[in-house]
């Protein structure tokens, strides 16, 4: 069972993936954070360290934290030199299947 420090952060630009995300890791039990880019960032720049998963379709905004953070980027065609620059990312493509969504965040989780 998912960490409660662990929450997924949802960033997603079309409300339908973000809801569909949001619902699949609801069922599973996570406790999930959704935002928008802005308020994401905010989150990520608070001096208390972030130990979840930022699952976002739009990784560029992100870069800067690429270092500590666990990525899930969601993508039809995923750039594969942004994900290069997160160590710890999992790729996602669109579109996806609840299970392979569910186990990204489940090889993040171990990571």
């Amino acid at each position: 069972m998912p960490q409660p420090d662990q929450s997924p952060l949802v960033v997603v630009e079309d409300p339908l993936i973000s809801n569909l995300v949001r619902t699949l890791l609801l069922r599973q039990e996570y406790t999930v954070i959704t935002s928008d880019v802005g308020d994401a960032i905010e989150l990520l720049r608070r001096p208390e360290p972030f130990h979840g998963i930022l699952v976002t379709n739009t990784p560029t905004f992100f870069i800067g934290f690429a270092d500590r953070l666990r990525l899930l980027y969601l993508s039809g065609m995923p750039d594969p030199g942004i994900e290069a620059l997160f160590p710890r990312c999992r790729v996602v493509r669109k579109p996806f299947a609840p299970a392979a969504l569910l186990q990204a965040v489940k090889d993040l989780e171990a990571m």
